[in-house]
């Protein structure tokens, strides 16, 4: 009897000493985040709070070729998101996609590495988006894991390609920041190499910017792109209305892009769509002026001015029709 006595102790303390041991290991290693439970239940404070949720909630619908006569709203560098605009973020396109905008321009440069990646500038980039510093090409493996503002993501070219391969309806605009023929020649050859890489096809979907007549003609002539833009914010050759207007006539352009932002450019605008009226040919494209982000200021363009839209930052296509009809 005093041994089962023994025994039944011997086996209670060391049952004991097995439960102190497993909750002292659960204290030291779970809580302190050296043990992971991947479990359904896991702690929401195991999640990252600066992820944002990536998921289309806006109605994905057919591709609308006759974008320029229907859709108002450019989301510059792929739109604002909270109070920041140039971040070129996959956030950004989320955000305003999701508020119907459906043209998204693009600012595009290079890694260290060749890749072509969404950007504005790299000393912008480094300093003002990040704060990495400098202000010299990162790598493609360092620019994919930087966090724009502390917690937006970059986007390669590649990656925004197969974002269209997914979601059919919306377009690119290109701002390739070359604005020479050879320096163009080098961009749009390596971005159709990344094109067909993806799906061939997409080249269907991609505006790009000329911003001189020469490199309208060069893109028109060497690549197949459905449309070509004629931006005439960095053009400051020629100020003559009607002379731009004949090109535009003459080479079936079908957007032309212009800020208002001075009286030089406010003229050479009006004076377009003025000779076009003249010759009734003010249907035959379309101007949007570049970059607005106020309502008001975009209905007055659109109403007054009879341009047909803009380049915003703030605003998105669904607010602005909104708008037009209230």
């Amino acid at each position: 009897m005093k041994k089962l006595l023994i025994l039944v102790i011997t086996v209670l303390v060391i049952t004991a000493f097995g439960s102190f041991a497993f909750i002292l290991f659960n204290n030291i290693y779970i809580n302190e985040g050296n043990f992971k439970d991947h479990g359904d239940d896991a702690p929401v404070g195991n999640i990252d709070e600066t992820e944002q949720v990536l998921k289309i909630t806006s109605e994905v619908g057919d591709l609308v070729e006759d974008w320029n006569h229907t859709y108002r709203v450019m989301a510059h560098a792929l739109g604002g998101i909270g109070d920041y605009d140039y971040t070129n973020s996959l956030e950004a396109f989320y955000q305003n996609y999701n508020e119907g905008t459906r043209l998204f321009e693009i600012d595009l440069d290079t890694t260290s590495d060749g890749d072509i990646c969404l950007i504005h500038t790299w000393e912008d980039f480094r300093n003002k988006l990040t704060d990495i510093g400098g202000d010299w090409p990162m790598s493609t493996d360092e620019f994919k894991k930087a966090k724009i503002h502390g917690k937006y993501k970059t986007v390669m070219f590649k990656d925004l390609l197969e974002l269209m391969n997914e979601i059919p309806d919306f377009y690119i605009i290109i701002d390739s920041k070359t604005f020479d023929i050879d320096g163009s020649r080098v961009m749009y050859n390596k971005m159709i190499d990344e094109v067909n890489s993806v799906n061939p096809d997409l080249i269907n979907r991609i505006i790009p910017q000329a911003y001189t007549p020469d490199m309208y003609v060069f893109l028109d002539e060497n690549y197949d792109f459905n449309k070509i833009i004629f931006t005439l914010y960095h053009y400051y050759v020629d100020s003559d209305g009607q002379k731009i207007y004949q090109f535009v006539k003459e080479h079936k352009v079908p957007v032309v892009v212009m800020h208002t932002d001075n009286e030089w450019a406010t003229k050479v605008i009006t004076d377009i769509f003025a000779y076009a009226e003249m010759q009734d040919y003010e249907d035959q494209f379309t101007i949007y002026i570049h970059t607005v982000n106020q309502i008001d200021k975009a209905l007055k363009i659109i109403n007054d001015n009879h341009f047909f839209g803009v380049y915003s930052d703030f605003i998105t296509e669904e607010a602005l029709q909104q708008a037009m009809i209230s």
